[in-house]
């Protein structure tokens, strides 16, 4: 048995020998591929730059895929997350579409399939054993590495989208300090449910950390509201004073402050003025 596991291992070993000698004619017949098909943005309008990359990028995969038939999985473990980082990296800086990097990676799959048969052939020791091993192997390999890929792609294309979000929701509700204690929050354009929820749990932490005392509200920017958003408004300066924190009202359309006294919010508690000016005055700004 033992001796049989060795004379499996020499093959395995012979195979990943073969494949990187033969790495450059499996890539160059990928990239002729390409060309041919037109259907990659790289294909066609590709700076030299870029295609150096691909070519040194390619020719990585073709190494790692090999390093998979070793029996010691280490240098293929160790090429695996190399190949991960610099592919998605990669494509995500290239704005590349997923479903285009496993199409390619699918034409690696068909291409090196296609040496691995011809190479089994040539081969008088290589039985039908040994093929049926070797396609196991291979695709689980191609398996793994797209799985690891797309794995990866979605968690930093996540992760991107959170911090725009997270940047958006900076500039569309900017607590603007302009003194030490006094702060404003202008509100301009539409108002939905859900920019008014997000107002509600992020307005007072944003006034908690940067100490604010007192804030004006400026609703001169913002188009008529709902009845829903219109609570959700009432409920932020509700929080805003139970942390101490004066709300002052300025700008205010007719037509919200109608949805509000039909909705029997009390906004009598709160200092109201017709335009920001008169509210930064009442609060002693510029005098």
């Amino acid at each position: 048995m033992a001796m049989e596991e060795k004379e499996l291992e020499k093959k395995d070993q012979a195979l990943y020998e073969a494949i990187r000698l033969n790495a450059a004619d499996i890539s160059k017949k990928w990239f002729e591929a390409r060309k041919k098909t037109g259907r990659s943005v790289y294909a066609k309008n590709a700076g030299s730059v870029i295609q150096k990359e691909l070519k040194e990028q390619h020719l990585f995969t073709i190494h790692t895929i090999a390093s998979g038939f070793l029996p010691d999985q280490t240098l293929f473990e160790q090429n695996l997350k190399e190949w991960t980082e610099i592919v998605v990296n990669t494509r995500l800086e290239w704005d590349t579409p997923i479903y285009e990097v496993i199409a390619a990676l699918n034409k690696t799959r068909n291409l090196m399939w296609d040496f691995i048969t011809e190479y089994s052939l040539e081969k008088e020791d290589i039985g039908k054993k040994d093929i049926l091993n070797w396609s196991a192997v291979y695709h689980s390999i191609l398996d793994t590495l797209a799985i690891e890929f797309s794995t990866r792609y979605y968690y930093l294309t996540r992760s991107r989208l959170q911090g725009q979000e997270q940047l958006i929701e900076e500039i569309d509700a900017p607590v603007i300090p302009i003194s030490k204690r006094i702060a404003i929050l202008p509100l301009i354009g539409a108002m939905d449910e859900k920019r008014a929820q997000s107002l509600l749990e992020s307005i007072p932490v944003k006034c908690a950390k940067q100490q604010v005392g007192h804030l004006v509200i400026d609703f001169s920017g913002m188009k008529v509201i709902d009845t829903f958003v219109a609570n959700q408004l009432f409920s932020l300066t509700q929080s805003l004073q139970l942390l101490g924190i004066q709300t002052v009202v300025s700008g205010m359309r007719p037509e919200t402050a109608q949805t509000a006294i039909q909705l029997g919010l009390d906004f009598s508690r709160l200092e109201t003025f017709h335009g920001l000016p008169q509210a930064l005055t009442y609060l002693g700004v510029g005098k």
